[in-house]
C-alpha cells in the first residue's frame, strides 16, 4: 500500500483523468459545486460537532436505594387475562405455563415478594419449602417463577441462584434486584422439558423497576422468544405510557451463553467494564432507551449484530471492544436520538463493521463516529443507506473485503457528510462511496491505495476525484462538496 500523502502530482493527475473519462461516459443527473476551506474552519466543525454530541447523549443515572424493611413472601396463583396477571401475561404463549405444568402438579403459583427487602437466605428460611427453593452447590436452586412486587426488592450478595429449566422457573422484576458478587444461571438436569421448543429460564424488568448487576456472572439464560432472551427491560401495553424508566445498572459483570444478554426496552441503562461472550442472537439489543456502554467486551455473537440500536434512543458507546459479529459489530436501524460511538475496537465482523439504516439525525440529534478503530470485515467498514447525515471523525479503517466508508441514498438527502481526520486503506473495493448526499465535506484524511488500479472516491463523488485529492492532499486543504 501507498500512502496517498505521498502521491505526485503525476498519480494524481492520472487518477483525475482517469474519472474525467469515465464520468464523460455516464451522464451526470446532478450539478456540484466544489468550495474550498482553510483547515481552521473544519476544524472548528469538527470540534462543535464534538462538544454538542457529548452533551446530547449525556444523561445522570438514576440511583435508586432498595426498599427498605423485611419482604414479606407468600404464593400467589398465576392467572393470565385477569387483573393484576399482566406482568406474566406475555409468557403464557411462550412456553412458561408449559414448562411449569410439568412441575407444579396444581394451578401455576409463583413466589412473590412484596413490602421490603429480602435475602436468598432469608427466602429460603421463609419458604421452608425445598420444591421451590433448596440448597444447591454454593447456593440455591429456585424452581418457581418469582415476581418482585413494585415496592420489594431481591437482594443477592455473594451468592448463586440458579434458576431450573425444567421446572420454569423466571424472575419477574417490578421493584429493585441487585446482584453484587453473584452467580445468576439456568440449571437444566437430567430431566427432559416440558416444552414444544427449547425453553431456557430469563428475567424481565418492567418500566419503574431497578436492576444492578455488579461483578456478578449471568450464564445460560434466555430463549428466542419475545422478552425471554435473557436481561430485558420493557414497558407493557398495561402500564401508563409515562411510567419512569426501568433503570440498569451493570458493572464488571459477566454474561455468557445468553440467547441475548441485555435487551432494553424504555429503560435508562449504563453498562461498562463487562464481558459478553456467545450470545446468539444481540449482546445488547436497545429501544427506545437511554444507554451509556463504556469499555466493554462483546465476542462471539453467532446469527445477529453485537450491539443493536433502535426507535427513540440516546447512546454512548465508546471504548468497547467487539469481536466477532455475525452481522454488523455495532448495527443501528430506524432510530431517532444523538448517537456517539467513539474509541470502539471493531473486528472479524462477518458482515459490516458499523451499519446505518433509515437514520434521520437532527442537529439537535447528531450521529458522530469518533476515533475508532475497524478492521477484518467481510462487508464494509462503515455501510450506511438512507441516511441524511453522519460525521465520521479521526477514525482508522483498513483490511476490509469492500469499502471503507459506504453512504448509499435512494434519493438524495441533505447531509451534511463529514469525512475529517480519518485514516482508510486496505479495502477490496473503493476507499469511498457517496451516493445521494447533498453536502459532503472532506479534510485531513489519509487514504492509502493502488494508485491507477483502485479508485479512492467514487458514486457522486469521482467525476470530481483529482480535485478533491489535489485540494485535501495536496495543497492539504479541507473541500465542500455540494449538489444544486
Amino acid at each position: 500500500m501507498v500512502p496517498l500523502a505521498r502521491f505526485s502530482f503525476t498519480c494524481l493527475a492520472a487518477l483525475w483523468l482517469a474519472a474525467s473519462a469515465q464520468a464523460a461516459s455516464q451522464a451526470l443527473p446532478i450539478t456540484q459545486t466544489v468550495d474550498t476551506l482553510p483547515q481552521a474552519e473544519r476544524q472548528l466543525k469538527v470540534d462543535q460537532l464534538r462538544r454538542h454530541v457529548r452533551q446530547a447523549v449525556s444523561f445522570q443515572q438514576a440511583e435508586r436505594p432498595r426498599p427498605a424493611g423485611r419482604a414479606s413472601v407468600s404464593l400467589q396463583p398465576m392467572f393470565s387475562a385477569q387483573a393484576g396477571s399482566w406482568p406474566f401475561e406475555p409468557f403464557v404463549n411462550n412456553g412458561l405455563f408449559r414448562a411449569i405444568a410439568g412441575y407444579q402438579a396444581h394451578h401455576p403459583q409463583v413466589v412473590m415478594l412484596r413490602g421490603g427487602s429480602i435475602t436468598l437466605a432469608q427466602l429460603h428460611d421463609a419458604l421452608n419449602d425445598p420444591r421451590i427453593l433448596a440448597r444447591y452447590k454454593e447456593g440455591y436452586l429456585l424452581s418457581y417463577p418469582l415476581m418482585i412486587g413494585v415496592d420489594a426488592g431481591l437482594v443477592m450478595e455473594g451468592t448463586s441462584l440458579y434458576l431450573s429449566s425444567y421446572a420454569g422457573t423466571a424472575l419477574i422484576n417490578q421493584g429493585w434486584l441487585g446482584l453484587n458478587q453473584s452467580s445468576l444461571q439456568s440449571m437444566a438436569g437430567d430431566q427432559p422439558g416440558n416444552t414444544e421448543r427449547a425453553w431456557r429460564p430469563f428475567v424481565v424488568a418492567w418500566a419503574g423497576s431497578h436492576t444492578q448487576v455488579i461483578g456478578s456472572t449471568l450464564k445460560r439464560l434466555g430463549y428466542n422468544a419475545n422478552l425471554s432472551r435473557g436481561l430485558t427491560t420493557a414497558l407493557s401495553p398495561q402500564q401508563a405510557p409515562g411510567t419512569r424508566l426501568a433503570t440498569v445498572v451493570i458493572r464488571g459483570s459477566q454474561f455468557s451463553d445468553m440467547s441475548s444478554a441485555v435487551e432494553l426496552q424504555h429503560s435508562q441503562a449504563t453498562i461498562s467494564a463487562s464481558q459478553f461472550e456467545q450470545s446468539q442472537q444481540y449482546a445488547i439489543d436497545v429501544r427506545d432507551s437511554q444507554v451509556r456502554l463504556q469499555e466493554n467486551q462483546l465476542r462471539g455473537i453467532n446469527n445477529n449484530s453485537g450491539v443493536r440500536l433502535r426507535g427513540q434512543t440516546r447512546a454512548q458507546v465508546e471504548g468497547n471492544l467487539i469481536l466477532g459479529a455475525a452481522k454488523a459489530a455495532i448495527e443501528v436501524s430506524e432510530q431517532q436520538g444523538a448517537v456517539l460511538l467513539a474509541g470502539n475496537r471493531i473486528g472479524d465482523s462477518r458482515g459490516n463493521g458499523i451499519q446505518l439504516r433509515n437514520l434521520t439525525p437532527t442537529p439537535a440529534a447528531p450521529l458522530v463516529i469518533d476515533d475508532n478503530l475497524l478492521a477484518s470485515s467481510a462487508g464494509s467498514a462503515v455501510d450506511a443507506s438512507e441516511v441524511s447525515a453522519v460525521a465520521l471523525l479521526d477514525n482508522r479503517i483498513g483490511n476490509t473485503a469492500e469499502y471503507a466508508v459506504s453512504l448509499r441514498n435512494a434519493a438524495p438527502l441533505p447531509g451534511p457528510l463529514v469525512l475529517s481526520g480519518n485514516r482508510l486503506g486496505q479495502v477490496g473495493k473503493a476507499l469511498v462511496r457517496v451516493e445521494g448526499v447533498r453536502d459532503v465535506l472532506l479534510g485531513g484524511n489519509t487514504f492509502e491505495g493502488k494508485p491507477l488500479l483502485q479508485n479512492l472516491l467514487i458514486g457522486d463523488l469521482l467525476p470530481l476525484q483529482g480535485q478533491l485529492l489535489e485540494a485535501t492532499v495536496r495543497q492539504g486543504r479541507a473541500v465542500r462538496v455540494q449538489q444544486q
